[in-house]
């Protein structure tokens, strides 16, 4: 899942460098790492630091990870120092398309979380990506305390970030 904000969308994060030639190794944050083969540039985002263009000149795939290199970083030390630990990042128009069904972050948060019956719940917050599946978090309308709503065709109806709303049943455990 791609983590998408209102100016930039993340899709990897520099672990750490490999070799001595400033490849480093990043983790995709994207649906789908072949993306990298399309991408000529890429934002670097670090905390503390003022963001980074940077032009890609190569990539692969490496087990789970990929492989990066990016022109100007020619050592280890270069890579380590200006690009470990930072978010890699495209403007939103430049978002690969989603599958059927799936939804980037920002667009659920703020949604209204809803009972079959049109009961509101309260808004759901935050998507946490758990081991094994997402889950919402939901936040009461009236106070009280945040709750968790797997992501799971169990207990969810309907998705419509259109509408504003997402549309759970068989949640009432869950709140008790």
């Amino acid at each position: 899942m791609e983590f998408r904000c209102a100016q930039r969308i993340a899709v990897g994060y520099v672990s750490r460098t490999k070799g001595v030639q400033g490849h480093v190794k990043v983790e995709s944050l994207t649906h789908d790492p072949g993306r990298f083969a399309h991408l000529r540039e890429v934002v670097l985002s670090r905390e503390g630091r003022q963001e980074r263009r940077l032009r890609l000149e190569e990539w692969r795939m490496e087990g789970a990870s990929l492989l990066l290199k990016f022109a100007g970083i020619e050592t280890c030390e270069a890579a380590r120092e200006h690009l470990v630990k930072g978010y890699l990042t495209i403007a939103p128009e430049e978002a690969a398309p989603l599958p059927p069904d799936t939804y980037y972050v920002d667009q659920l948060v703020g949604c209204r979380v809803e009972t079959e019956n049109g009961a509101l719940l309260g808004r759901l917050t935050e998507v946490m990506q758990l081991p094994t599946t997402d889950a919402y978090v939901v936040r009461p309308e009236k106070g009280g305390e945040e709750f968790l709503i797997p992501a799971v065709a169990d207990f969810v109806v309907e998705v419509s970030p259109a509408q504003g709303r997402v549309v759970v049943r068989g949640v009432e455990e869950l709140l008790a």
